[in-house]
């Protein structure tokens, strides 16, 4: 896991040092920085991948930006000529790099990177070389990829150094967009299963139903066990019920006279729901006609709980399409199915989520005494600086106590009410 970032000189980010648990909601104004700390850590994450390309930037869901404007750039600043990022994982795993570019040669580069394994150095690289676990490289390496991509096949690396960086660097920022999940427009899927946007949903809906059928048998086979990937592929299949309306939902070819002309793929397979209310004859619903909340929360569904879903994620806008009371519900159910893969180690299911929300309900799923659970006021100091601070009781304050204290009112309304400092997006 990831246990935590130090930041400097990335886009708003003068300098920041954050600490995280399993779920991770950063709320604030529009303009504050939000996104930039989810970009911030897919950025750690693509110099452990292929490379720094806009293609590779792209594909993490990160705005392809002009290198010298992902470096910090404020008014009465000297313009810095690097940037720098610290990524601490657990088992005193750490990764260290510093990226650099100029006008002259605007390509992102890495100026310099190290990693740590408790007390050991796994691998470094500066101006002076490069050594990789103690065996020293001429200074032939790419510089617009990390040493860990261009060695982990050729050396021994310890086991747990592997599994953390071989499961962040599938990190990816999920931005689901209404026009992919309806079928409106059609792209390639760079990120399985799904894609980024809901490029993939009935390839990945026809996959993840799979994954549903064979844990149901396991349960089955085992009914007195308790089976945790049973646990978190019902759970997640139930999010799609919430609505109301859906009874089911499969991935087949539609029979054309019931699909909008206005869909890309009418002949392919694509994603039905059956409405409970409507006659058996005419039951059959495609994702454009659709619920949007509905088609959203199967993306969540999805990305939540596919075998081949990124185990550490973001979602910038966990509130889109949902009324209040859905957003809380999928918030829940994102702390309750990533509480559940770590507890016992899974074999599917998130491990680290990373959420943005401007509606106030995401906040009263969360349990600020819980520190698996963390939420983050995102704000701008009067000199443009993004400013990251943890919502969380006083020191030495109970329950009871924070209950007195916030007179009985849940998180949302104090929200609401202006007692989180930063939340409603003033200075």
């Amino acid at each position: 896991m990831l246990k935590g970032i130090d930041i400097k000189r990335f886009k708003s980010a003068r300098e920041l040092s954050l600490e995280f648990g399993y779920v991770n909601l950063f709320i604030g104004g529009n303009g504050t920085g939000k996104s930039n700390l989810l970009e911030a850590i897919g950025l750690s994450s693509l110099c452990l991948g292929r490379g720094l390309s806009d293609s590779d930037m792209g594909a993490k869901g990160l705005r392809i930006t002009p290198s010298e404007l992902i470096k910090s750039s404020f008014k009465n600043e000297d313009l810095p000529k690097t940037l720098e990022l610290n990524a601490v994982f657990d088992e005193r795993i750490n990764y260290r790099v510093t990226l650099s570019s100029s006008e002259r040669d605007p390509y992102l580069k890495i100026f310099s990177e190290s990693s740590r394994f408790g007390s050991s150095k796994l691998f470094g690289r500066s101006h002076r070389g490069a050594k990789a676990t103690g065996v020293t490289h001429a200074d032939r390496l790419d510089k617009r990829r990390g040493i860990w991509d261009q060695i982990r096949a050729t050396y021994d690396i310890p086991p747990a150094v592997e599994a953390e960086f071989s499961r962040f660097s599938q990190y990816v920022v999920y931005a689901p967009q209404t026009d992919f999940l309806r079928g409106r427009q059609a792209g390639r899927v760079e990120v399985p299963p799904i894609g980024l946007h809901g490029e993939g949903l009935p390839i990945a809906v026809s996959t993840f139903l799979r994954t549903w059928r064979k844990f149901r048998q396991q349960a089955h086979r085992r009914p007195k066990d308790f089976i945790a990937e049973w646990e978190i592929v019902r759970r997640c299949v139930e999010l799609v019920w919430l609505p109301g309306w859906a009874s089911s939902f499969n991935a087949s070819r539609n029979r054309s006279i019931l699909t909008s002309t206005d869909m890309v793929n009418r002949e392919d397979a694509i994603v039905t729901f059956t409405d409970k209310f409507m006659h058996s004859k005419r039951n059959k619903l495609s994702v454009y006609d659709s619920s949007e909340g509905t088609l959203f929360l199967l993306f969540a569904a999805i990305i939540l709980s596919h075998p081949d879903a990124a185990r550490i994620f973001a979602l910038d806008n966990v509130d889109n399409s949902l009324n209040p009371l859905l957003t809380r519900k999928l918030v829940e159910e994102i702390v309750r199915v990533t509480k559940l893969s770590n507890k016992y180690d899974t074999e599917i299911g998130a491990r680290q989520v990373f959420l943005t929300s401007h509606n106030p309900t995401a906040l009263d799923a969360f349990d600020l005494f819980d520190e698996n659970c963390r939420v983050f006021v995102v704000r701008r100091n009067e000199r443009g600086h993004t400013i990251v601070d943890r919502l969380q009781p006083p020191e030495g304050m109970n329950r009871e106590d924070w209950h007195v204290a916030a007179a009985g009112r849940n998180l949302s309304q104090v929200w609401l009410d202006g007692d989180i400092k930063g939340a409603l997006g003033e200075f």
